[in-house]
């Protein structure tokens, strides 16, 4: 019989780690409730961000500064989890610490440079609803993503279907994203495209930069 591969991290730093991102869990369902469950569902709910667009709440809010911990943490581990099938590395507390680091710089330069250009632009009134999206979803991917890295990390799950559902949520968000701010994206081809180059590949070449 053929073996299944499996993540098979007995350390109690990962137990720890579920523990930790459970407590935060705990925490932003304290705060706000609905609002916790408004972002589980955005790709279903296409009202909630609309609202959340209108009520312009800052991003410094106690319950965003936890939410993002919590989905910053979640990829740290996704990611952390594909360089030990795919790189074959042992994953300790300090490689996953590292991976965070930079998990957490990325976020928050995506932020910054969204925040940034959208105001160097003047097009915070037209983006606002497409800033809004991305927040909802990638926040909607981790709440999604945590249960499966669990269930594949005590399991006998492969790492390939972990894979298989972040590639099928994130290509869901692309598709819903583009779907919910098509006229934008349309009408403001050149300024879209110029925004998300900048977006999405600046922090990565900042990141690649610290790391050489």
């Amino acid at each position: 019989m053929q073996a299944l591969d499996r993540i098979d991290y007995s350390n109690n730093w990962l137990t720890l780690v579920f523990l930790f991102v459970v407590l935060l869990l705990v925490v932003l369902k304290a705060i706000n409730q609905q609002k916790l469950i408004g972002y589980f569902s955005a790709f279903f709910m296409k009202g909630f961000i609309v609202k959340k667009t209108e009520e312009r709440e800052s991003l410094l809010s106690v319950f965003n500064i936890v939410f993002f911990c919590f989905s910053a943490i979640v990829y740290a581990m996704f990611f952390s989890f594909l360089a030990a099938f795919f790189i074959d590395i042992t994953v300790d507390f300090a490689v996953f610490m590292t991976v965070l680091g930079l998990v957490c710089v990325y976020l928050v330069l995506s932020l910054v440079l969204d925040v940034g250009l959208a105001n160097l632009f003047e097009i915070q009134h037209e983006t606002g609803y497409l800033f809004s999206t991305k927040i909802a979803y990638r926040y909607a991917i981790s709440l999604i993503l945590f249960p499966v890295l669990i269930i594949t990390s005590y399991s006998s799950l492969g790492t390939f279907v972990l894979l298989f559902v972040f590639a099928m949520l994130f290509l869901v968000s692309l598709l819903l994203l583009f779907v919910n701010n098509k006229n934008l994206i349309l009408n403001k081809l050149f300024y879209f495209i110029l925004y998300l180059c900048a977006l999405e590949i600046a922090p990565l070449l900042i990141i690649y930069k610290m790391m050489v």
